[in-house]
């Protein structure tokens, strides 16, 4: 599937929030930040999940 083909959607964020992750997320897209974030967020709390 292509970048263009992808279903996107839109957050909600705050000004603030997203000065932070902008800051974040240094040469990523904000996918690939939240991907990445949601990863070690599973693993983290992998027994949460169960």
């Amino acid at each position: 599937m292509s970048k263009r083909d992808k279903a996107l959607t839109t957050i909600q964020l705050t000004t603030e929030t997203r000065d932070r992750v902008f800051r974040l997320k240094f040469r990523k897209t904000y996918d690939e930040f939240l991907q990445e974030l949601c990863d070690l967020y599973d693993a983290q709390h992998a027994d949460a999940r169960k």
